[in-house]
């Protein structure tokens, strides 16, 4: 596609210069039609979510997610087994990675599958970049509210190891405060976080000192 025909998101920077039509022009495999099916199932039993509705399952819901959200996803699969960004002891981490199995139990699922598919969709397009990444993560506040700190994702791709995703005191990061509490209780240890060292050499002021 050329650059005329190339166009902007909306309230975004980001500029589509080639689409891609990933419904019919793929080849889909028998693992791909599974997978597709099993969302689509998903989401087709979310819409009888409102006739069942009740306060009690809602907030045992909101609990579930909540646990399943911060030690599951956000704590263990990704902070502790992805990026090796802390230390948890072996009972500890087999609860946490429990938790996170069940984020595919529940009619709330559908729900939890779109929050976390944010991060890499949303915050690659909308938000501010404070580290030079040459990539498109983006830091998107309201991406982080939802997913426990992980909409910080500029923050993320530059410093990956790290176990604090809200590096600013103002970026709310509920999965770094729940680390700081396992941490002062003697769970969490080898808690990584970035250098000034390396932080400098992030910054934009940095890379246009020494292009």
């Amino acid at each position: 596609m050329s650059s005329i025909a190339a166009k902007t998101i909306f309230f975004s920077n980001v500029m589509v210069t080639r689409k891609r039509n990933l419904l019919w022009g793929r080849r889909w495999r028998s693992l791909d039609i599974k997978i597709a099916s099993g969302m689509l199932f998903l989401h087709v039993l979310a819409l009888f979510a409102p006739s069942t509705f009740s306060w009690d399952v809602f907030w045992k819901a909101v609990l579930v997610y909540f646990f399943s959200g911060i030690l599951g996803i956000s704590i263990c699969y990704h902070r502790l087994l992805a990026h090796h960004s802390l230390s948890l002891p072996k009972w500890l981490e087999y609860t946490c990675a429990y938790l996170g199995v069940q984020t595919i139990q529940g009619v709330r699922t559908s729900c939890f599958h779109h929050i976390t598919f944010l991060v890499n969709s949303a915050c690659h397009i909308w938000g501010r970049q404070a580290w030079n990444t040459d990539d498109l993560s983006r830091n998107n506040w309201w991406v982080a509210m939802i997913t426990f700190g992980e909409g910080w994702h500029n923050n993320h791709h530059a410093f990956e190891y790290s176990a604090r995703h809200g590096l600013e005191w103002w970026q709310i990061d509920m999965s770094w405060y729940m680390i700081c509490f396992l941490k002062s209780v003697g769970l969490a240890t080898n808690v990584k976080l970035p250098t000034q060292a390396h932080m400098l050499k992030k910054s934009f002021a940095y890379d246009s000192k020494f292009k």
